[in-house]
């Protein structure tokens, strides 16, 4: 997935073709129970097949999506973790040194 698409926009999208690939799939529908001859048959196939691939474009771009969204999530939870142990770190550092001061 590049890199440079917002998320957000990208969401949209995916979610508008998937809206226009249900469309298409009922107006193919729709032409098959009214046509009957080879002609209309076989453009409804060309039309199914394209249909196929654009939606299994649409699935390998949801993935890795998906994918994408995983990775930043585990990311910020990481970089939290590491911020979270550093500021223990300064405040056990922080009290040690002072029971060492007060044994003193």
């Amino acid at each position: 997935m590049a890199p440079d698409f917002d998320s957000e926009w990208l969401d949209t999208m995916v979610k508008k073709l998937i809206t226009v690939l249900q469309d298409q799939l009922d107006g193919v529908a729709r032409t098959q129970a009214d046509a009957k001859d080879a002609r209309a048959r076989a453009a409804d196939a060309r039309t199914l097949s394209s249909l196929e691939r654009t939606l299994e474009r649409l699935s390998r771009l949801e993935r890795e999506r998906a994918a994408g969204h995983e990775k930043k999530i585990a990311k910020h939870d990481l970089d939290a973790r590491a911020a979270l142990e550093r500021r223990l770190d300064k405040r056990l550092a922080a009290t040690a040194k002072g029971q060492t001061a007060r044994k003193s």
